[in-house]
């Protein structure tokens, strides 16, 4: 009897394959029935090779490496493997072999790669699987695809594949080579086609917060007492107009301190002469279902995790515990003829015994068509990541985190809109306007599903102002701030920005038009994160790597600076180009539905390997023999000596008498300017970028040594201490704490800064231990609300804003500002 041999990506699931299907017998390391073998590969079996004749290795004359014809070569570690499945092949009674590998760009790859290494010819199928369920696998098989009809999806892959190759190995081998000769030490400094655009991305950024100069600014706020309660406002400018010449201006914002002092002098202690509620009904619709990225981007924000930590674990959801569907996809919609099946998912789950379980049974019924939610036009290779409608109660803690996210935002999905009164409010004092803005909730709809923790509205309910009433003007005062700087991505952030391929976009319908355009899949972006990070090479040896994590926060090191500045000054930039990078991605997806010929593709990678290679050649052939000890002059005299001898390499500033200063300082590579400077004046003032030996970031002043040794020591800013200080010691590390003033004040810090952080607060002039900001409040907290007469007051929360609000919230929504 003819028999079918089923290849899928891994062991587990080959295993549940062969359970679905049923009738296998287990053989040594593949199941096997009358008509049909199942057996698996491990992941990546074949790697591109090539051919030795034409790889250059790393002998910069010889490069770039663009193979004529690509090798197909065995994975070492895994080469058992592969004989094995060429074996099965080869079997006389093997007269079809269907691919069961994972249903996307990368199992086609693995599949594909492995047929051709193995040299058969043999007819093929593809399996194309949704979920684990033995439904969906049962489905899958029963409804087979000719091979055929993936041939563009594999154009894709082998493309992607190629290209990456010809990026990495000719940027990396002629970057590093480069590298070496500049500074005299040995390095790898890899480079990609994903991976050095994204890098570029996180650069940028850091740029900007080291160029960023606060801009003082001042807020003219108002507290107003009607009879039903207290309300805050702010002065607007009523002729306020956005102008993007002038990005920090607002309409609240005045930075001129004379006319903010004018406007509190002319209101203070003037009652409003009018004041005027707008009030308008407003809706916050269900957030969309989940793709990969999303799902990564909320679960790096709700608990810290990585973007490869997300993936590991949705994978782990969908291919052992069976419980959602296909992790790396790009949609959020479901097909439109999936009504009856979203339906008896959410009774299962309303049957589960689970938290969210009550209002699963409810969604059953609100399942109807709705084109944000069923929608064949939004869906490529894979739907929405949804729950299959199993329930397991062996998932770990982190699972069962994931499970519930995805879980909740699928019940959500059919719920109705949440919908809310907005009102905002403006005060006329002495003709100047205060605006103040809140909103009730008034009917639940979605927001049900998560209770309290999806409301994010910064806005509490206003108390109300009897027709005709005029307040009581409490307090008119200009509150003096600084514009910020730009922050640093997280994950989720620069997961978001690699989707839109460098845009800051928030707007789901946005999002989605340039999901094409992206940096990588969503399935790749998580190992491009993991790559910037990595601090070991692939065999294990420490390197220097592109990108820290400090907290939820990804900083750029110098090796990442020197690697972007180098691009940008040799005419580079497509490869640090988002834009570019995204293009490339577009013209992959337009591949796999034949709308772009692989040729092209290639050829057009292959000239910017040439590109990247000639210009490092250029530059290598003009360094002399010892590039990294040669001497740049500088404008500055050698404080040691007095002679104007001072010469810039690529690691110091020195003397001929001896006098040296390392440029790298704590992680921070000091500039050309920056070094003389310092030489100069002795001295340099506060610089951000400074990395301590306990990986944290901070900013100080530099000072050389008086003892003229070289030696660079920190300054850090300090603040009228008074002479007490020494007498306080840091109850966390003993050392001395020392009194310093902040944005919003004096506070304590310890000296031991930035390897411990503990602050504590001042009171006359003296160390206190550090109180919640409300407690603060002299005399508020625990009096009596005066809207409600009932309840006391009490420090609350929302969104790192802290506020007064009553006790018997909700009934009474008091609120006062801290």
């Amino acid at each position: 009897m003819s028999k079918i041999l089923i290849i899928p990506e891994k062991p587990s699931v080959a295993q549940d394959i062969a359970a679905a299907l049923g009738g296998f017998s287990k053989r040594e390391d593949w199941f096997e029935r009358d008509d049909a073998i199942v057996c698996s590969a491990l992941g990546h079996l074949v790697e591109l090779a090539c051919p030795e004749a034409e790889d250059p290795g790393f002998d910069l004359a010889r490069l770039p490496a663009i193979p004529s014809r690509f090798n197909l070569a065995p994975i070492a570690k895994t080469s058992a493997r592969l004989s094995l499945l060429k074996k099965l092949m080869n079997r006389q009674d093997v007269q079809l072999v269907v691919n069961a590998c994972d249903a996307g760009r990368e199992g086609e790859l693995i599949f594909r790669y492995i047929y051709l290494c193995c040299g058969c010819r043999k007819p093929m199928q593809r399996m194309w699987i949704q979920s684990m369920t033995p439904a969906a696998i049962k489905e899958a098989f029963a409804k087979r695809r000719p091979g055929a009809e993936l041939d563009g999806l594999f154009n894709s892959a082998q493309s992607r594949s190629e290209g990456d190759w010809l990026v990495g190995i000719n940027g990396t081998r002629a970057y590093s080579i480069l590298e070496t000769r500049v500074t005299g030490e040995r390095t790898l400094s890899t480079v990609g086609r994903v991976q050095t655009p994204t890098l570029a991305l996180i650069v940028a950024r850091e740029e900007a917060i080291r160029s960023f100069i606060a801009k003082p600014y001042y807020e003219i706020q108002g507290e107003f007492a009607a009879k039903t309660g207290v309300y805050g406002a702010k002065w607007i400018d009523t002729a306020f107009q956005a102008d993007p010449s002038t990005p920090d201006a607002r309409a609240e914002r005045l930075f001129d301190k004379a006319k903010a002092d004018a406007i509190v002098a002319k209101c203070t202690g003037k009652r409003p002469s009018s004041v005027a509620d707008a009030t308008t009904d407003s809706i916050s619709t269900p957030p969309k279902l989940f793709d990969l990225t999303t799902l990564q981007r909320e679960a790096n924000k709700k608990f810290g995790f990585s973007a490869s930590q997300t993936l590991a674990i949705a994978q782990a959801l969908y291919e052992k515990q069976k419980v959602l569907t296909y992790p790396r996809t790009d949609s959020s919609a479901l097909p439109e003829d999936y009504l009856d099946t979203a339906r008896a998912t959410l009774t299962r789950l309303g049957d589960g015994g689970l938290t969210v379980s009550p209002f699963a049974a409810k969604a059953v019924a609100m399942v109807k068509p709705d084109k944000r939610i069923f929608n064949n036009a939004k869906i490529s290779d894979h739907f929405a990541i949804i729950p299959t409608g199993l329930v397991s109660a062996t998932l770990s803690g982190e699972e069962a985190k994931i499970f519930d996210l995805v879980s909740r935002r699928f019940i959500a999905a059919f719920f109705p809109p949440a919908k809310y009164l907005q009102t905002v409010r403006l005060t006329v004092v002495e003709q100047e306007t205060f605006r103040a803005s809140g909103r009730v909730l008034v009917e639940e709809g979605w927001l049900a599903v998560y209770g309290k923790e999806a409301d994010d509205s910064e806005d509490p309910a206003l108390c109300a102002v009897a027709k005709d009433e005029l307040p009581e003007n409490r307090r008119i005062e200009a509150v003096s701030l600084k514009t910020k700087p730009p922050l640093r991505f997280t994950e989720a952030t620069l997961l978001g920005a690699m989707e839109s391929a460098g845009a800051d976009i928030e707007d789901d319908e946005l999002r989605e038009a340039m999901k094409d355009r992206g940096l990588g899949t969503p399935a790749t972006r998580a190992s491009t994160i993991e790559a910037l990070l990595a601090d070991k090479d692939g065999k294990g040896r420490s390197i220097q790597p592109y990108v820290v994590r400090e907290k939820k926060n990804l900083a750029p090191t110098n090796k990442a600076f020197k690697l972007v500045k180098f691009l940008r000054e040799n005419g580079l930039t497509a490869l640090a180009s988002a834009e570019t990078t995204g293009l490339w991605e577009f013209k992959l997806r337009e591949m796999e539905k034949g709308r772009c010929q692989r040729s092209d593709f290639m050829g057009e990678i292959a000239a910017l390997a040439r590109e990247f290679v000639t210009r490092v050649q250029a530059l290598a052939k003009d360094l002399p023999a010892s590039a990294a000890m040669q001497a740049k002059p500088m404008a500055a005299a050698c404080p040691k000596c007095g002679n104007t001898t001072m010469g810039a390499t690529a690691k110091t500033f020195s003397c001929s008498c001896g006098f040296r200063i390392w440029r790298e300082v704590a992680g921070r590579v000091l500039s050309d300017t920056e070094g003389e400077k310092l030489i100069a004046q002795g001295s340099l003032p506060t610089l951000a970028g400074f990395t301590s030996s306990k990986k944290k970031p901070f900013a100080a002043g530099l000072k050389l040594a008086e003892d003229l040794s070289g030696k660079v020591d920190f300054v850090f800013e300090q603040h009228t201490e008074s002479s007490e200080a020494a007498a306080v010691a840091c109850p966390q590390c003993g050392k001395p704490m020392r009194r310093r003033k902040g944005g919003t004040g004096f506070f304590w810090g310890c000296s031991g800064y930035p390897d411990c952080n503990h602050t504590m607060d001042d009171k006359d002039g003296k160390a206190v231990p550090k109180q919640p900001k409300v407690a603060r409040q002299a005399g508020k907290v625990g009096e009596t609300c005066p809207t409600c007469q009932k309840g006391k007051l009490t420090g609350r929360q929302s969104n790192g804003t802290s506020f007064l609000g009553c006790t018997k919230y909700p009934a009474c929504r008091h609120y006062e500002r801290v």
